[in-house]
């Protein structure tokens, strides 16, 4: 190439790199990128249940005949469900999607999933707290956690003895604190040979130093107890603090008049706040052991 030109073709290249053109006249600087809209549109609506035993007593509980035509129910309507793991990373498409979660890993979680959920193609996360776990008769066995796990079932962290990890728990006795969140995720990493990467918060109870030991222990999601939704758009969802609805007998019905009103649409309202006690949680004995000692 003869040196002329190569020499007004560096001239051409450094005024392109400096925005100017080669006349000496400054180019039009490109507008700033608008940002994209919220996406409301593409959503899933994050369900709890507890046990199955059929107690019409207890609010969260229900017989597996209950959570069958619950299912069928929510599948008429015209939503479907989708896989924890799939909500969270924003693999969403449309506004009619569901998540299954089961807390605490009472034992009638397997034969639910053995006779309602897996015949439905459903596949509901377990959120466990591990002191209980192959320990108590009330709840799972080793072998059946891992059985499951086999199943396809995401398993997750609720704790170490499902205490209440607030600030006031944070100030009065730190390494009680610090066990239910990092040693819950280790102790179900080793219950399940895989990554524990969430957790639920026990009795939807938090504070901010919860969330931020909850992420400082490696977690990548915290699933709350809130209204609302988890969306595609991850700039609309607090990662640490995840919505989820908890399934109550007295509240089946607005629960479902609620999800009939947001079929399609874009203006989306949540149901009532839930606030809980102990005794919402473990109403009898048979779903509670009573050991809360931190050993």
């Amino acid at each position: 190439m003869p040196r002329a030109r190569a020499f007004a073709l560096a001239i051409i290249l450094i005024f392109a790199l400096s925005g100017r053109s080669a006349g000496g006249a400054a180019s039009a600087l490109p507008s700033a990128e608008v940002p994209k809209p919220f996406d409301l549109a593409d959503r899933a609506f994050i369900l709890c249940w507890h046990s199955f035993l059929g107690k019409k007593e207890l609010n969260t509980d229900f017989s597996l005949d209950e959570l069958a035509a619950q299912l069928d129910a929510l599948k008429s309507l015209g939503y479907r469900f989708i896989d924890l793991e799939d909500a969270l990373f924003g693999r969403i498409e449309g506004s009619r999607n569901l998540v299954a979660t089961i807390d605490d890993g009472h034992r009638t979680i397997a034969p639910a999933y053995e006779r309602v959920f897996a015949s439905r193609g459903i596949r509901p996360a377990l959120l466990v707290y591990p002191a209980v776990i192959g320990e108590s008769p009330y709840f799972l066995k080793t072998e059946q956690l891992q059985g499951l796990v086999d199943s396809g079932l995401a398993v997750g962290s609720h704790g170490f003895y499902h205490l209440f990890v607030t600030e006031k728990l944070y100030k009065s006795d730190r390494p009680a604190f610090e066990k239910e969140i990092f040693k819950a995720k280790t102790s179900v990493e080793a219950l399940t040979g895989l990554p524990s990467y969430f957790y639920a918060y026990p009795f939807g109870a938090f504070d901010q130093i919860t969330k931020t030991e909850v992420e400082r222990a490696g977690y990548e999601f915290a699933l709350a107890v809130k209204p609302g939704f988890v969306y595609a758009d991850e700039r609309l969802n607090d990662r640490y603090e995840i919505p989820r609805t908890v399934v109550l007998r007295d509240g089946w019905g607005a629960l479902t008049a609620f999800l009939a009103r947001n079929l399609g649409t874009l203006s989306v309202v949540g149901p009532e706040p839930q606030t809980w006690t102990e005794s919402d949680e473990f109403p009898a004995p048979e779903l509670w052991t009573g050991e809360t000692k931190v050993r």
